[in-house]
């Protein structure tokens, strides 16, 4: 009645191995998710928006906008000179 053959065995190992690999590759793809859910999106190339600001401060010497915090040579070596 139920015989057991070479090839219904070969069937049953087929389907279980890939009932396990398709839900190893559906366990990988929801980890993938997760992790994209979890960072912020990283902006685009082409949407002009920068990442950081930074705050400028006019140099009491020459009268040029430098970033807040950082040194700016004196007058003369001043590459853009107030005119």
């Amino acid at each position: 009645m139920f015989t057991l053959s070479f090839g219904k065995i070969l069937v049953v190992v087929l389907v279980i191995v890939a009932a396990w690999k398709g839900l190893r590759l559906l366990g990988a793809l929801q980890k993938k998710l997760e992790q994209a859910q979890r960072q912020p999106p990283a902006p685009t190339a082409g949407s002009g928006r920068a990442t950081e600001t930074t705050d400028l401060v006019q140099c009491p010497r020459c009268g040029t906008w430098v970033p807040n915090g950082t040194w700016c040579p004196s007058v003369d070596e001043c590459r853009i000179r107030r005119t």
